[in-house]
């Protein structure tokens, strides 16, 4: 109920910012995300949300999930016990500075991140499972393009660095979504 009354809030308060292009210089991003985890290709999202204190400054916060499964193939049938597929799924939070590049056009800008946090993954087969945590981070960036004052596109990049099962692991993450600006162009 509390999410929902939220959600509501942030509606309602998006239109009021959006009449007068006053209100937070914050954004908020939602995406369809692809990356990998062990060997594994993951479809996912991500979810970021930054608030800007400068022109080129701002802290970001950035949420994602990958799910995924690989199938073995004719080796799950030859070799008796081994199972057909495994399945993966990884979550991260990460926090930290985003330092942007605006345009005078005011249509598209690009940045750039280090962000730090954790990474949870869990990898499974025929029912038996393994999970573990690890500390993260990302570095990456992306480009934005507003086609209307407040509401645009976005791609972005990130290499993502974990520690699963103390194995050091790079995950490549791309993202492509919508971005809203409680501010405006």
């Amino acid at each position: 109920m509390k999410l929902v009354a939220l959600l509501v809030s942030l509606f309602f308060s998006a239109a009021l910012f959006a009449q007068n292009n006053s209100g937070p210089d914050l954004d908020v991003y939602g995406a369809y995300a692809h990356g990998s985890n062990f060997g594994i290709g993951q479809s996912g999202w991500l979810g970021s949300a930054a608030y800007s204190f400068s022109d080129r400054l701002a802290a970001e916060a950035d949420l994602s999930g990958g799910y995924g499964s690989k199938s073995l193939g004719p080796l799950g049938v030859i070799i008796p016990g081994l199972p057909n597929t495994i399945h993966s799924h990884m979550h991260s939070f990460d926090v930290g500075p985003r330092v942007m590049f605006r345009n005078s056009s005011d249509k598209a800008d690009a940045f750039g991140h280090l962000l730090f946090g954790f990474s949870h993954t869990n990898v499974s087969a025929a029912g038996a499972g393994q999970s573990d945590t690890s500390f993260s981070w990302a570095l990456g960036g992306g480009a934005d393009y507003f086609f209307k004052s407040h509401l645009g596109a976005r791609v972005q990049l990130d290499w993502l660095r974990t520690n699963f099962f103390s194995q050091g692991d790079n995950h490549a993450r791309f993202a492509i979504g919508l971005v809203y600006s409680f501010r405006g162009r």
